[in-house]
């Protein structure tokens, strides 16, 4: 390998970046781009919900929502905007089975 064709990974907080074209980078893409839109870290319940609108599985939603949160040093979110109020839950199909 050359020194021309060595890739460097995006690590930060010990979380590395997904690849840009995968759905898990999809999920971060999203989390980015709301985050920018409100000027703050976008609420969980946001970003799962518009990566299930792009039929991203809830559950790789969620995780990478975490390790984003992780990868840009702002730890857990905070239980206000976690709960997010009435119905703040995100319905999959399997939980109406």
């Amino acid at each position: 390998m050359s020194e021309n064709t060595v890739s460097t990974k995006d690590i930060q907080n010990g979380v590395t970046r997904p690849k840009a074209g995968t759905k898990t980078g999809r999920i971060w893409e999203i989390a980015d781009s709301l985050s920018a839109q409100e000027g703050a870290p976008v609420a969980r319940k946001k970003v799962l919900e518009a990566a299930m609108a792009e039929d991203i599985n809830a559950a790789t939603a969620a995780t990478q929502y975490g390790r984003w949160r992780k990868y840009h040093g702002l730890g857990a979110e905070p239980k206000e905007a976690a709960e997010g109020g009435e119905g703040s839950d995100v319905s999959t199909e399997a939980d109406s089975v």
